[in-house]
């Protein structure tokens, strides 16, 4: 067998870091702000909740899940990411208040918190897609 450890050869950098899929890992999903969101990466438990969810709520479209309504997958997509893959918060402030972890989860579950709902999706598909190096950036360290 040929020595292919240190060669170009070497698939490691596609495996997920056990780490992360255990425990999350903190992100700031937008360099401009102090936002961190400790996430696990999107994983099949997500996917198969959103699927299940959504065949459900599409009984009523004859079970057609592409007719439901955006607001309603949204719903959907925001239960399976605080159920699957958020883990905490850090530095979110609103109103001059900081929210923890559970008024974060409420907030994203609004229509006026869709943009946070939009930064919580970037933290997880960071945490699932990025390598050691971006974590490191996305960290902020």
């Amino acid at each position: 067998m040929k020595d292919l450890l240190n060669t170009s050869a070497a698939l490691d950098d596609l495996l997920m870091d056990e780490d992360v899929l255990t425990n999350g890992r903190w992100i700031r999903p937008d360099p401009d702000r102090d936002l961190r969101i400790l996430t696990k990466p999107l994983g099949d438990d997500y996917t198969d909740m959103q699927a299940r969810l959504q065949r459900k709520a599409a009984q009523g479209f004859g079970g057609d899940t592409s007719r439901l309504p955006a607001a309603q997958k949204r719903q959907i997509n925001a239960k399976c990411l605080i159920k699957h893959a958020l883990v905490n918060v850090e530095n979110c402030v609103i109103g001059g208040q900081e929210l923890d972890f559970d008024a974060f989860c409420a907030l994203i579950q609004e229509p006026r918190g869709q943009k946070l709902l939009g930064l919580a999706f970037i933290a997880a598909n960071m945490a699932t897609e990025a390598d050691a190096d971006e974590l490191k950036e996305a960290e902020g360290n």
